[in-house]
Protein backbone atom coordinates (compact mmCIF):
# COMPACT_ATOMS: atom_id res chain seq x y z
CA UNK A 1 0.00 0.00 0.00
CA UNK A 2 1.29 3.08 -1.00
CA UNK A 3 1.82 6.07 1.74
CA UNK A 4 -1.42 9.02 1.37
CA UNK A 5 -0.31 12.01 -0.46
CA UNK A 6 -1.13 14.65 2.30
CA UNK A 7 -1.01 18.20 1.48
CA UNK A 8 2.43 19.35 3.05
CA UNK A 9 3.67 16.87 0.05
CA UNK A 10 1.37 19.14 -2.63
CA UNK A 11 3.67 21.94 -1.65
CA UNK A 12 6.98 20.37 -1.32
CA UNK A 13 6.59 19.02 -4.52
CA UNK A 14 5.20 21.87 -5.64
CA UNK A 15 8.30 22.33 -8.57
CA UNK A 16 6.66 18.62 -9.74
CA UNK A 17 3.65 20.13 -10.79
CA UNK A 18 5.38 23.07 -12.34
CA UNK A 19 7.58 20.21 -14.41
CA UNK A 20 4.38 18.80 -15.19
CA UNK A 21 2.69 21.77 -16.72
CA UNK A 22 5.70 23.17 -18.26
CA UNK A 23 6.07 19.25 -20.07
CA UNK A 24 2.24 20.06 -21.37
CA UNK A 25 3.08 23.43 -22.41
CA UNK A 26 6.05 22.12 -24.57
CA UNK A 27 3.96 19.83 -26.30
CA UNK A 28 0.65 22.43 -26.98
CA UNK A 29 3.72 25.25 -28.23
CA UNK A 30 6.20 22.53 -30.01
CA UNK A 31 3.03 21.92 -32.51
CA UNK A 32 2.02 25.36 -33.28
CA UNK A 33 5.76 26.39 -33.71
CA UNK A 34 6.91 23.11 -35.40
CA UNK A 35 9.74 22.41 -32.78
CA UNK A 36 10.63 19.57 -30.71
CA UNK A 37 9.50 19.54 -27.57
CA UNK A 38 12.43 18.59 -25.64
CA UNK A 39 13.99 21.47 -27.94
CA UNK A 40 12.00 24.09 -26.61
CA UNK A 41 11.54 22.91 -23.14
CA UNK A 42 15.97 23.14 -23.01
CA UNK A 43 15.27 26.91 -24.48
CA UNK A 44 12.47 27.99 -22.30
CA UNK A 45 13.57 26.27 -18.76
CA UNK A 46 17.25 25.55 -19.19
CA UNK A 47 17.31 25.05 -15.41
CA UNK A 48 14.66 22.47 -15.55
CA UNK A 49 15.60 19.19 -14.70
CA UNK A 50 12.45 17.48 -13.86
CA UNK A 51 10.02 18.66 -16.84
CA UNK A 52 13.00 16.86 -19.33
CA UNK A 53 12.47 13.35 -17.56
CA UNK A 54 8.64 13.57 -18.33
CA UNK A 55 9.28 14.17 -22.33
CA UNK A 56 12.16 11.48 -22.30
CA UNK A 57 11.52 10.03 -25.69
CA UNK A 58 8.61 12.30 -26.53
CA UNK A 59 6.04 11.34 -28.41
CA UNK A 60 2.25 12.39 -28.42
CA UNK A 61 0.60 11.12 -26.29
CA UNK A 62 3.59 11.85 -23.86
CA UNK A 63 2.32 9.36 -20.67
CA UNK A 64 3.42 9.82 -16.98
CA UNK A 65 4.06 6.11 -16.80
CA UNK A 66 7.97 6.01 -17.34
CA UNK A 67 8.48 8.90 -15.15
CA UNK A 68 8.25 7.11 -11.52
CA UNK A 69 8.11 10.26 -9.81
CA UNK A 70 5.08 11.41 -11.52
CA UNK A 71 2.88 8.91 -10.64
CA UNK A 72 -0.86 9.29 -11.09
CA UNK A 73 -1.79 9.36 -7.24
CA UNK A 74 1.10 12.32 -7.46
CA UNK A 75 -0.14 13.55 -10.66
CA UNK A 76 -3.86 13.97 -10.23
CA UNK A 77 -3.80 16.24 -6.67
CA UNK A 78 -1.50 18.65 -8.42
CA UNK A 79 -3.75 19.24 -11.46
CA UNK A 80 -5.78 21.50 -9.33
CA UNK A 81 -3.88 21.27 -5.37
CA UNK A 82 -6.15 23.66 -4.10
CA UNK A 83 -9.47 22.36 -5.43
CA UNK A 84 -11.19 20.50 -2.23
CA UNK A 85 -11.55 17.08 -4.38
CA UNK A 86 -7.63 16.96 -5.09
CA UNK A 87 -6.74 17.44 -1.32
CA UNK A 88 -9.31 15.28 -0.40
CA UNK A 89 -7.80 12.43 -2.30
CA UNK A 90 -4.62 13.48 -1.63
CA UNK A 91 -5.19 12.92 2.16
CA UNK A 92 -6.52 9.26 1.52
CA UNK A 93 -5.09 5.63 1.60
CA UNK A 94 -3.97 4.72 -1.71
CA UNK A 95 -3.32 1.34 -3.51
CA UNK A 96 -2.06 0.90 -6.70
CA UNK A 97 -4.46 -0.68 -9.40
CA UNK A 98 -1.95 -1.19 -12.27
CA UNK A 99 -3.16 -4.61 -13.75
CA UNK A 100 -5.76 -5.07 -10.97
CA UNK A 101 -9.16 -4.90 -11.89
CA UNK A 102 -9.70 -3.73 -8.20
CA UNK A 103 -8.35 -5.25 -4.95
CA UNK A 104 -10.43 -5.45 -1.32
CA UNK A 105 -9.22 -3.94 1.64
CA UNK A 106 -10.31 -5.87 5.05
CA UNK A 107 -11.50 -3.17 7.89
CA UNK A 108 -12.83 -3.97 11.22
CA UNK A 109 -16.64 -3.25 11.61
CA UNK A 110 -18.36 -2.21 14.78
CA UNK A 111 -19.78 -5.70 15.33
CA UNK A 112 -16.24 -7.17 14.82
CA UNK A 113 -14.45 -5.09 17.39
CA UNK A 114 -13.74 -7.42 20.48
CA UNK A 115 -14.37 -6.66 24.05
CA UNK A 116 -11.78 -4.94 26.74
CA UNK A 117 -9.44 -8.22 27.55
CA UNK A 118 -9.47 -8.03 31.04
CA UNK A 119 -9.84 -10.84 33.09
CA UNK A 120 -9.04 -12.20 37.41
CA UNK A 121 -6.28 -13.38 38.07
CA UNK A 122 -5.94 -17.55 37.38
CA UNK A 123 -8.93 -17.51 34.85
CA UNK A 124 -8.69 -17.72 31.11
CA UNK A 125 -7.96 -15.22 28.18
CA UNK A 126 -10.70 -14.56 26.14
CA UNK A 127 -10.18 -15.80 22.27
CA UNK A 128 -11.69 -13.12 20.11
CA UNK A 129 -12.49 -14.29 16.22
CA UNK A 130 -12.80 -10.98 15.22
CA UNK A 131 -15.26 -10.84 12.29
CA UNK A 132 -13.74 -8.63 9.44
CA UNK A 133 -15.27 -6.88 6.49
CA UNK A 134 -14.33 -6.44 2.77
CA UNK A 135 -13.87 -2.88 1.64
CA UNK A 136 -13.68 -3.22 -2.51
CA UNK A 137 -11.67 -0.86 -4.34
CA UNK A 138 -12.08 -0.62 -8.13
CA UNK A 139 -12.27 -1.27 -10.81
CA UNK A 140 -10.62 1.92 -11.87
CA UNK A 141 -12.67 4.46 -13.78
CA UNK A 142 -11.42 6.96 -16.66
CA UNK A 143 -10.79 10.60 -15.47
CA UNK A 144 -10.49 12.94 -18.84
CA UNK A 145 -9.56 16.67 -18.42
CA UNK A 146 -9.88 18.74 -21.66
CA UNK A 147 -9.15 22.63 -22.12
CA UNK A 148 -9.01 24.43 -25.46
CA UNK A 149 -6.73 27.14 -25.64
CA UNK A 150 -6.43 29.70 -28.33
CA UNK A 151 -3.16 30.00 -30.33
CA UNK A 152 -2.40 33.55 -29.26
CA UNK A 153 -0.32 31.46 -26.75
CA UNK A 154 2.14 31.00 -29.89
CA UNK A 155 3.34 34.07 -29.30
CA UNK A 156 2.85 34.19 -25.52
CA UNK A 157 6.73 32.94 -23.58
CA UNK A 158 6.80 30.05 -21.93
CA UNK A 159 6.18 30.98 -18.10
CA UNK A 160 3.21 32.63 -19.53
CA UNK A 161 1.80 29.75 -21.68
CA UNK A 162 2.59 27.37 -18.80
CA UNK A 163 0.33 29.75 -16.36
CA UNK A 164 -2.51 30.14 -18.58
CA UNK A 165 -2.26 25.87 -19.40
CA UNK A 166 -1.64 24.99 -15.97
CA UNK A 167 -4.62 27.55 -15.36
CA UNK A 168 -7.45 25.63 -17.61
CA UNK A 169 -6.30 22.30 -16.47
CA UNK A 170 -6.82 23.07 -12.63
CA UNK A 171 -9.74 24.72 -13.47
CA UNK A 172 -10.96 21.82 -15.58
CA UNK A 173 -10.00 19.19 -12.93
CA UNK A 174 -11.57 21.09 -10.30
CA UNK A 175 -14.71 21.38 -12.01
CA UNK A 176 -15.16 17.82 -12.89
CA UNK A 177 -13.81 15.97 -9.79
CA UNK A 178 -15.71 18.31 -6.93
CA UNK A 179 -18.64 18.14 -8.53
CA UNK A 180 -18.96 13.85 -8.56
CA UNK A 181 -16.61 13.11 -5.77
CA UNK A 182 -19.41 14.98 -2.99
CA UNK A 183 -22.29 14.28 -4.61
CA UNK A 184 -24.79 11.31 -3.93
CA UNK A 185 -24.68 9.98 -7.73
CA UNK A 186 -24.75 5.98 -7.26
CA UNK A 187 -21.75 4.89 -9.40
CA UNK A 188 -21.90 4.46 -13.33
CA UNK A 189 -20.40 2.08 -15.81
CA UNK A 190 -18.17 5.17 -16.53
CA UNK A 191 -17.69 6.71 -12.88
CA UNK A 192 -17.40 6.16 -9.30
CA UNK A 193 -20.22 6.90 -7.31
CA UNK A 194 -19.58 9.91 -5.15
CA UNK A 195 -19.16 9.86 -0.97
CA UNK A 196 -22.45 10.41 -0.68
CA UNK A 197 -24.35 7.65 -1.76
CA UNK A 198 -26.08 5.40 0.16
CA UNK A 199 -25.71 8.09 3.15
CA UNK A 200 -28.70 10.13 5.14
CA UNK A 201 -28.10 13.67 5.33
CA UNK A 202 -28.52 14.96 8.66
CA UNK A 203 -30.84 17.99 9.50
CA UNK A 204 -28.61 21.05 10.41
CA UNK A 205 -29.68 22.58 13.84
CA UNK A 206 -30.03 25.60 11.81
CA UNK A 207 -28.43 28.22 14.64
CA UNK A 208 -25.90 30.40 13.78
CA UNK A 209 -22.37 31.59 14.79
CA UNK A 210 -19.86 29.57 16.85
CA UNK A 211 -22.98 27.45 18.85
CA UNK A 212 -24.69 26.67 15.75
CA UNK A 213 -20.72 25.30 13.92
CA UNK A 214 -20.29 23.42 17.52
CA UNK A 215 -23.77 21.88 16.92
CA UNK A 216 -23.72 20.52 13.77
CA UNK A 217 -19.85 19.15 14.02
CA UNK A 218 -20.92 17.27 16.68
CA UNK A 219 -23.99 15.58 15.10
CA UNK A 220 -21.67 14.64 12.19
CA UNK A 221 -18.40 13.64 14.17
CA UNK A 222 -22.03 11.26 16.60
CA UNK A 223 -22.39 10.13 13.34
CA UNK A 224 -19.00 8.74 12.29
CA UNK A 225 -18.57 7.84 15.86
CA UNK A 226 -22.12 5.47 15.62
CA UNK A 227 -20.22 3.48 13.44
CA UNK A 228 -17.48 2.55 15.90
CA UNK A 229 -15.16 4.90 13.98
CA UNK A 230 -13.28 7.60 15.29
CA UNK A 231 -14.25 10.93 14.11
CA UNK A 232 -10.91 13.22 16.09
CA UNK A 233 -9.00 14.10 13.10
CA UNK A 234 -12.37 14.28 10.52
CA UNK A 235 -12.34 16.60 7.39
CA UNK A 236 -14.27 18.89 7.19
CA UNK A 237 -15.59 19.73 3.45
CA UNK A 238 -18.50 22.55 3.01
CA UNK A 239 -19.03 25.56 0.81
CA UNK A 240 -16.96 28.52 0.71
CA UNK A 241 -19.00 30.99 2.37
CA UNK A 242 -19.46 28.21 5.38
CA UNK A 243 -15.67 27.64 5.15
CA UNK A 244 -14.60 31.09 5.88
CA UNK A 245 -17.34 31.14 8.55
CA UNK A 246 -15.88 28.28 10.01
CA UNK A 247 -12.15 29.32 9.61
CA UNK A 248 -13.27 32.73 11.44
CA UNK A 249 -15.17 31.86 14.31
CA UNK A 250 -13.89 28.60 15.88
CA UNK A 251 -11.37 28.71 18.73
CA UNK A 252 -7.47 28.75 17.07
CA UNK A 253 -6.71 25.19 19.08
CA UNK A 254 -9.07 23.83 16.21
CA UNK A 255 -7.05 21.81 13.79
CA UNK A 256 -8.97 19.94 11.81
CA UNK A 257 -8.51 20.26 8.16
CA UNK A 258 -11.51 22.47 6.30
CA UNK A 259 -11.98 22.39 2.80
CA UNK A 260 -14.36 24.15 0.54
CA UNK A 261 -15.55 23.70 -3.10
CA UNK A 262 -18.12 26.20 -5.29
CA UNK A 263 -19.82 22.30 -6.16
CA UNK A 264 -21.43 21.44 -2.93
CA UNK A 265 -24.59 23.30 -2.55
CA UNK A 266 -25.95 26.24 -0.08
CA UNK A 267 -26.09 24.87 3.37
CA UNK A 268 -24.45 21.58 3.49
CA UNK A 269 -21.46 19.91 5.27
CA UNK A 270 -19.62 16.87 4.52
CA UNK A 271 -17.50 14.86 7.21
CA UNK A 272 -15.25 12.10 6.21
CA UNK A 273 -13.05 10.18 9.17
CA UNK A 274 -9.43 10.74 8.59
CA UNK A 275 -8.57 7.68 6.45
CA UNK A 276 -12.16 6.84 5.57
CA UNK A 277 -11.62 7.21 2.02
CA UNK A 278 -9.44 4.82 0.31
CA UNK A 279 -8.25 5.80 -3.56
CA UNK A 280 -6.55 3.71 -5.84
CA UNK A 281 -4.90 4.60 -9.39
CA UNK A 282 -4.26 2.45 -12.19
CA UNK A 283 -0.94 3.18 -14.13
CA UNK A 284 0.31 6.76 -15.32
CA UNK A 285 -1.64 10.14 -16.56
CA UNK A 286 -1.11 10.70 -20.30
CA UNK A 287 -1.11 14.21 -22.06
CA UNK A 288 -2.13 14.62 -25.89
CA UNK A 289 -2.00 17.62 -27.55
CA UNK A 290 -4.38 18.61 -31.27
CA UNK A 291 -5.00 21.38 -33.15
CA UNK A 292 -7.12 19.82 -35.80
CA UNK A 293 -9.55 18.16 -33.47
CA UNK A 294 -13.69 18.96 -33.48
CA UNK A 295 -15.01 19.53 -30.36
CA UNK A 296 -18.78 18.81 -28.86
CA UNK A 297 -18.33 22.13 -26.31
CA UNK A 298 -21.02 20.67 -23.52
CA UNK A 299 -19.54 19.60 -19.98
CA UNK A 300 -22.00 17.81 -18.78
CA UNK A 301 -23.23 15.44 -21.28
CA UNK A 302 -21.27 15.69 -24.19
CA UNK A 303 -22.04 13.26 -27.67
CA UNK A 304 -20.43 12.53 -30.49
CA UNK A 305 -20.46 14.50 -33.25
CA UNK A 306 -22.98 13.32 -34.89
CA UNK A 307 -25.46 9.98 -34.53
CA UNK A 308 -26.89 8.47 -37.63
CA UNK A 309 -30.70 8.35 -37.15
CA UNK A 310 -34.20 9.15 -38.23
CA UNK A 311 -33.78 12.18 -37.98
CA UNK A 312 -29.68 12.67 -37.56
CA UNK A 313 -28.69 14.16 -34.48
CA UNK A 314 -25.85 16.85 -34.73
CA UNK A 315 -24.01 17.96 -31.67
CA UNK A 316 -24.06 21.43 -30.60
CA UNK A 317 -22.28 23.32 -30.30
CA UNK A 318 -19.12 22.10 -31.40
CA UNK A 319 -15.97 23.59 -32.74
CA UNK A 320 -13.33 22.97 -34.78
CA UNK A 321 -9.66 23.58 -33.46
CA UNK A 322 -7.96 24.19 -36.58
CA UNK A 323 -10.92 26.50 -38.00
CA UNK A 324 -10.69 28.77 -35.11
CA UNK A 325 -6.74 28.59 -34.83
CA UNK A 326 -6.78 27.12 -31.26
CA UNK A 327 -5.28 24.24 -29.69
CA UNK A 328 -6.94 21.18 -27.26
CA UNK A 329 -5.11 19.89 -24.60
CA UNK A 330 -6.27 16.61 -22.90
CA UNK A 331 -4.94 15.08 -19.70
CA UNK A 332 -6.47 11.43 -19.02
CA UNK A 333 -5.28 9.15 -16.17
CA UNK A 334 -7.11 6.28 -14.67
CA UNK A 335 -8.84 6.02 -10.53
CA UNK A 336 -11.24 4.43 -8.48
CA UNK A 337 -12.32 5.35 -4.71
CA UNK A 338 -14.44 3.91 -1.80
CA UNK A 339 -15.12 4.89 1.17
CA UNK A 340 -15.36 2.81 4.84
CA UNK A 341 -19.04 2.26 5.29
CA UNK A 342 -20.11 5.21 8.12
CA UNK A 343 -17.20 6.92 7.91
CA UNK A 344 -18.78 9.49 6.10
CA UNK A 345 -21.67 11.73 7.55
CA UNK A 346 -22.98 15.50 6.10
CA UNK A 347 -25.78 17.28 6.87
CA UNK A 348 -27.87 20.08 5.26
CA UNK A 349 -29.44 23.52 6.05
CA UNK A 350 -26.51 24.93 7.83
CA UNK A 351 -27.05 28.54 9.11
CA UNK A 352 -23.85 29.76 10.59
Amino acid sequence: MNRALVPEDIHRNGHQRRSFVRACTAMALATKRNMRPDTLLAKAWPDDSTAPRILKAAQSPTTSAGFPAMQTMTVLPMLAPQAASARLLGLSSSVDLAGISSVGVPYIGQSGRPPVPFVEEAKPMPVVDMTTSLLRIGPVKKLLIGSVLTNELQAASGDTAADIIGGALATSCEQSMDALLFSSAAATASAPAGILDGVVAIPSVATSGAAGIADDLALLAESIASYGISSDGMIIVTTPSLAIKLRCLVSPLFDNTVLSSASIPAGEVIAVAAGGLVTGYDGGVTIEVSEEATLHYESNTPTDISIPGTPNVVAVPTRSVWQTDAMAVKVRGEVAWAVHPGAVAWLTGAAW
